[in-house]
């Protein structure tokens, strides 16, 4: 009788381990999961945002490159090509406002605009900032004079797109989740020096 006690109590002894070992291993299994689920989540937000706001940008900069070609090319300027101008430039007013979503106005604390609707109040975001002095640069011009101004502006808009966007955050990101290969980044000198006949792709 006393060996059973014994044997009794080693045997709920080790049934007790064995359900401590188990719920450890479940905790680590569940906490590896959600780790997993949690990244993967902030993944697909993250990259959903950027493809929204690439949206964006794409929209705004294609309007912008086709104001400035049909300036260099004097069409902007002509009788006939009121219409599109005025399409053009209506096109790139709204792209701004709906940029007001992206880029919100930034509030100081000292109250400018509280008079004005909510998404109006305080001070425009620069990435917005530079589409509106394109709008009215482009409005005024006259002639193809303001054209180097024009690309400065659109040059600063991308820039600061691009550091946003992250491009190359992004394709890293690309290569971890999806198992992409992504190509090295290479300049000209380091194509050239790869092969030193690559040189004649770039003549005539």
């Amino acid at each position: 009788m006393k060996n059973e006690i014994v044997s009794l109590s080693l045997g709920t002894d080790s049934i007790i381990a064995i359900i401590g070992i188990v719920v450890t291993v479940l905790i680590a299994v569940i906490g590896g999961i959600y780790k997993i689920v949690t990244s993967t989540k902030k993944y697909e937000l993250t990259e959903n945002y950027r493809k929204e706001l690439l949206q964006w940008y794409t929209s705004v900069v294609e309007i912008m490159i086709r104001i400035i070609h049909s300036m260099e090319s004097q069409e902007f300027f002509s009788d006939e090509f009121q219409s599109q101008k005025t399409e053009m430039l209506s096109r790139l007013s709204a792209l701004t406002e709906i940029g007001r979503f992206y880029f919100p106005n930034v509030i100081k604390g000292d109250y400018f605009g509280h008079d004005k609707p909510s998404a109006y109040q305080g001070y425009r975001d620069i990435c917005l900032e530079f589409l509106v002095y394109f709008y009215n640069t482009a409005l005024k011009s006259v002639d193809d004079s303001n054209v180097s101004v024009l690309w400065k502006q659109e040059r600063n808009f991308t820039a600061l797109m691009f550091d946003v966007i992250e491009p190359r955050k992004r394709n890293r990101d690309y290569s971890k989740h999806l198992g992409l290969t992504i190509p090295k980044g290479q300049a000209i000198e380091d194509f050239i020096y790869e092969n030193p006949k690559n040189i004649n792709v770039f003549r005539n």
